[in-house]
């Protein structure tokens, strides 16, 4: 499998004749759910001859993924376009607007590429096409291969600039694959599957992999050397760490929001506890010393509290507990089996399994407990909820079309679309901070 290294990249960023939006037009576009937003994305100019990998085309095919998938968009065909790119204007002096207008686009993405030394430059601008005028521009550098992510980029810009709030396509998601045998092997992507690359190939139990907070290596569980171990793998090199080999278990590890401590889930004397390690792997103290299950532990953005699933009331449910120490704080009260917490980065909400009428689906409430919101209510497991960085969307894994296949919801569970397919089975999302 080819693999793709994003790290090192020179991609250089500059702010071209940028101004804020314009207020009706962040006023229209408020959140997921609401009346789609028409955008048109004009193939970027070609400066230098074509050839064969020319990105003209490819830049606004990923954008226009980005933009499909975040729900808020309804990207015109491009086969509706009046105008050609290669002789039309790019500027709000040399635009036709009347020529976008017409098929019903309110805001228009148009840019220029060129090739050289190797190397592609793009200039690519966002325009409000009612008031005829530029609301943000970019110029991105770099290498052919960066291209995809040079339109990530673009389409966090997009969201800012429409919504107010960055968007979450430059960034990656880790999971958990059999696509390539019987065994569980850990793959990271870009939210639209178009930059796989598979991190373990062991031909044993891999569980559970999560991001360090700066990107750079995995956590996850491994049965590589027979127990049920933690270990870290640098993603520039491959190189595997062993945390913790306590006996028994060693899983569902954590990083802090700071990376000065990781949470997991350890065994003591038959039983399994929540505890923070130190990063050489020792252990730093036990969060939980209780004779229930206390498992998947999950930080506060501020690195303060740590959600968890405990049994201790009978039934599976999420309870909060201090760093600190104090008696752990029960969240979920609806509901008799509720697993597998995820703090949202805005700090305001967990995501969460929970079993209804058999079947498991994502919900969502509040750190206090209250306003619980059901994100799915499909047919087959929906589980394993991961938060996007900005906090306006869950990945997780569901077998609605048969075998588990990884999905995107916003959080309310209006907007849901399928990220992966083909017939191994896609398991455990963990989705990464922003790239940069």
């Amino acid at each position: 499998m080819r693999q793709r290294r994003w790290r090192g990249m020179a991609l250089c960023l500059i702010v071209l004749s940028a101004y804020p939006a314009a207020a009706q037009v962040r006023g229209t576009i408020f959140g997921p759910g609401v009346r789609q937003y028409p955008i048109a994305l004009s193939p970027l100019k070609e400066l230098s001859p074509a050839t064969p990998a020319a990105p003209s085309t490819a830049f606004v095919d990923i954008l226009g993924r980005d933009l499909d998938l975040s729900g808020l968009f309804r990207v015109i065909p491009r086969d509706a376009y009046i105008e050609p790119a290669d002789t039309s204007g790019v500027t709000e002096e040399t635009i036709n607007f009347d020529n976008w207008s017409v098929i019903g686009a309110l805001a228009l993405v148009k840019g220029t590429v060129r090739q050289e030394s190797g190397e592609v430059a793009i200039e690519v601008r966002l325009f409000d096409v009612s008031q005829r005028r530029q609301l943000t521009g970019r110029r991105y550098r770099g290498r052919p291969t960066d291209v995809r992510r040079m339109a990530h980029r673009f389409a966090d810009e997009i969201l800012l600039q429409l919504t107010g709030e960055r968007g979450p396509f430059d960034s990656q998601i880790a999971f958990l694959s059999t696509r390539n045998g019987r065994f569980k092997d850990a793959y990271i992507m870009s939210l639209d599957g178009g930059d796989l690359q598979q991190v373990t190939s062991e031909n044993t139990i891999n569980i559970s992999p999560t991001w360090a907070p700066d990107n750079q290596s995995l956590v996850l569980t491994s049965y590589r050397t027979g127990n049920p171990d933690l270990f870290s793998i640098d993603l520039r090199g491959r190189q595997w760490t062993r945390l913790s080999a306590l006996r028994g278990l060693n899983l569902g590890g954590r990083w802090s929001p700071d990376g000065s401590l990781l949470a997991a889930t350890l065994e003591y004397q038959g039983n399994s506890e929540v505890a923070l390690l130190n990063p050489d792997g020792t252990l730093r103290q036990r969060l939980t010393d209780h004779w229930a299950i206390d498992v998947s532990p999950s930080w506060s953005p501020d690195g303060r509290q740590i959600a968890f699933c405990s049994n201790r009331s009978g039934s599976p449910q999420i309870y909060i507990v201090d760093v600190n120490g104090g008696a752990p704080r029960r969240v979920t009260t609806s509901g008799t089996y509720n697993t597998s917490p995820s703090w949202s980065p805005k700090g305001d909400r967990i995501a969460y399994t929970s079993r209804v009428n058999g079947r498991f689906q994502v919900f969502t409430v509040k750190i206090d407990g209250t306003d619980v919101e059901q994100v799915t209510n499909s047919a087959g497991d929906n589980e394993d909820a991961s938060w996007s960085p900005d906090g306006r969307y869950v990945v997780f894994s569901s077998t609605r079309a048969g075998s588990p296949r990884l999905y995107l919801a916003d959080r309310s569970g209006h907007t849901q679309a399928e990220l992966t397919g083909g017939s191994g089975g896609d398991t455990s999302p963990s989705w990464s901070r922003w790239l940069d």
